[in-house]
């Protein structure tokens, strides 16, 4: 039989706008595989993930998700196979928005809804909220919570749509560092659990990437410096190429370090 398709397939990615951005990107994750994308500001993490999510439009190249291609297939359909966490989402939901509601718009990728959903979909987000630990948040308003509550809370949005591949956009970014800890112990949690989606965690912090993240990107100056399997990537002499700098890249349990110089 045939193998199943890779859940996303990068193929030979250019982009330009004014200058080239991105340089022939090639990158395939496959079903059960969870990776980090690592690079110094400026080298393409934005505009690859823009591509991907479908808010931009390579300028050459093919990527596929799950099977389905980008202008071979209607890409409002492929899109929805792509979930994306990201800060920016945060400002435009109404803080008297209840908890619910914002998880349960995610099943139809809507925002701010104008009449309340189906009770069903509310019973999942409440469902979505006790499996991850967040059960204390179903009476509660958009506009109560914390950074990391809204991270978690868009996070079982997202998994209202039962994404294949689902994208975090510097999911740790405006976290105090107890926050920041939380958040990642509960990110643990969820790429362990039988059919979670494939993650792609975007951070420029070698401490946020998580024992179950499995594969590493490392982007520089658009094009792919080194990507594969954590163990044989991440390495001093891959960041410091990437960033440009010496860096010492270290082990702390279970967890990385990186110190300058």
């Amino acid at each position: 039989m045939p193998s199943h398709p890779p859940t996303l397939d990068v193929q030979d990615i250019h982009f330009r706008r004014g200058r080239g951005i991105l340089h022939g990107i090639t990158w395939t994750v496959e079903a059960g595989q969870h990776w980090c994308v690592l690079g110094p500001n400026g080298c393409g993490k934005t505009s690859l993930i823009n591509i991907i999510t479908g808010y931009d439009s390579a300028t050459s190249g093919k990527i596929c998700v799950d099977g389905s291609t980008y202008g071979e297939d209607d890409w409002r359909e492929v899109r929805k196979r792509v979930g994306l966490v990201a800060s920016t989402l945060t400002t435009y939901l109404e803080s008297s928005e209840t908890v619910p509601d914002v998880i349960a718009s995610g099943r139809d990728a809507k925002i701010n809804l104008w009449e309340a959903p189906p009770e069903q979909l509310h019973k999942e987000a409440r469902q979505l909220l006790r499996r991850f630990g967040c059960g204390y948040l179903k009476d509660s308003l958009w506009g109560t919570l914390s950074q990391g509550e809204k991270q978690k809370v868009l996070i079982c949005r997202a998994l209202m749509a039962k994404f294949r591949v689902l994208i975090l956009d510097e999911p740790c970014a405006g976290l105090d560092p107890v926050a920041r800890e939380h958040f990642l112990v509960w990110l643990q949690e969820l790429c362990t659990r039988k059919n979670a989606p494939s993650l792609v965690m975007v951070t420029h912090h070698v401490e946020e990437i998580l024992p179950s993240m499995t594969h590493v990107l490392i982007l520089k100056q658009g094009r792919v410096l080194t990507s594969g399997p954590k163990s044989d990537v991440l390495s001093s002499e891959a960041l410091s190429e990437a960033y440009g700098a010496p860096v010492t890249l270290s082990e702390r349990g279970d967890r990385f370090q990186l110190s300058v110089g």
